[in-house]
């Protein structure tokens, strides 16, 4: 019985533990740091743009700079499981010292989900928006399917749909695409603009023009943690003439993460994965480990029962004296019997 016990004791205790790393340890891994502090930088080297600084369209390197960063106190204060992130970003390109574009937001989001959750300080370019959808990643376990992401320029979500499965430096990657068609950029709808941009001379007036903008965005997300790995923006820019309704274009670009961002992300992600990945299979095999020791604790005990009930009905089953323990004990009295009737013969035959 004791070694039927040792078995039932583990297997309780593999199935306590599989309970646990389940409903406690996962929880505890899969979380948004209240202290996260990111830079992302993408790079294209061939873009094509109106620089503000010099009023000149040309082609040339783009760096396109974006931060996160965790607002620690104002979390706190928060609460709800939450995270307070500001972002920002601005782009560059070496022939001018003027940011090409630049904007700020402020927003909250769930810290296991990843999902942006309703917070009164939520805004953008310090005007007060709704943000929704996601943000800065996708939900822990991300799946083969589609997310809300959220696009600043136009203020609202755009669909992103899982296009497939790549390898980024040895590690697997969700990659999924979106597109955002042509249309008015909600938190920069207008941007006085040069008279000329529209063909008019050198001297011509400014215009009060009309902005929009595209963009064929793709994200590679690392599926256990939803970490943004790589992404692609594939931008354009109108600004249009209301008076004439004339468009020219601003901006063309595809801005990639660079290598040195990619790889980063690779190196700190590559780890948290493995380890969210254990915390999913560990439960599993841990469970039916245990419950398989279990029912073979039982099963040891019922036999070891059995085998000891035995035991204790032969010890109980007395013999009769006469047969002295069966066939043998017969013919040891028969033995006696013959013994005893030649020494009768001999007896008469002195007499």
């Amino acid at each position: 019985m004791r070694k039927s016990a040792i078995v039932i004791g583990f297997g309780a205790f593999f199935v306590t533990m599989a309970l646990l790393l389940k409903f406690y340890a996962f929880d505890k891994l899969a979380v948004i740091p209240i202290d996260q502090n990111t830079k992302q930088v993408a790079v294209d080297k061939n873009a094509y743009l109106f620089d503000a600084g010099t009023l000149k369209f040309q082609h040339t390197t783009l760096t396109t700079t974006i931060g996160a960063v965790a607002q620690k106190d104002e979390s706190k204060k928060f609460g709800h499981n939450a995270v307070i992130f500001s972002k920002w970003q601005y782009s560059k390109i070496p022939e001018t010292k003027v940011a090409q574009q630049g904007f700020t937001e402020k927003f909250a989001v769930d810290r296991h989900t990843g999902k942006v959750v309703k917070w009164s300080g939520d805004s953008e370019n310090e005007k007060a928006v709704e943000h929704k959808g996601y943000t800065v990643k996708f939900p822990f376990g991300a799946k083969k399917t589609t997310y809300p992401y959220w696009d600043g320029p136009t203020e609202k979500t755009m669909n992103m749909k899982y296009a497939g499965t790549d390898k980024i430096d040895g590690l697997e990657v969700y990659r999924y695409e979106g597109t955002v068609p042509r249309q008015s950029m909600t938190n920069e709808p207008t941007m006085d603009s040069p008279g000329f941009l529209f063909g008019g001379a050198k001297s011509s007036p400014g215009v009060h023009a009309k902005f929009s903008y595209s963009n064929d965005r793709i994200i590679w997300v690392e599926p256990q943690t939803g970490a943004f790995i790589k992404v692609s923006e594939g931008q354009k820019q109108w600004l249009t003439n209301p008076k004439n309704n004339k468009s020219v274009q601003v901006l063309r670009t595809t801005s990639v993460f660079d290598d040195a961002t990619v790889k980063s992300n690779v190196d700190e992600y590559k780890g948290k994965a493995s380890q969210l990945k254990a915390l999913k299979i560990a439960p599993w095999a841990l469970g039916i480990l245990g419950i398989l020791l279990l029912i073979g604790g039982a099963l040891m005990a019922v036999l070891m029962g059995r085998r000891n009930n035995d035991a204790d009905y032969d010890d109980d089953y007395e013999y009769d004296d006469d047969t002295r323990g069966g066939v043998s004990g017969l013919l040891d009295d028969n033995a006696d019997d013959d013994a005893t009737s030649a020494d009768v013969l001999r007896r008469h035959g002195r007499d």
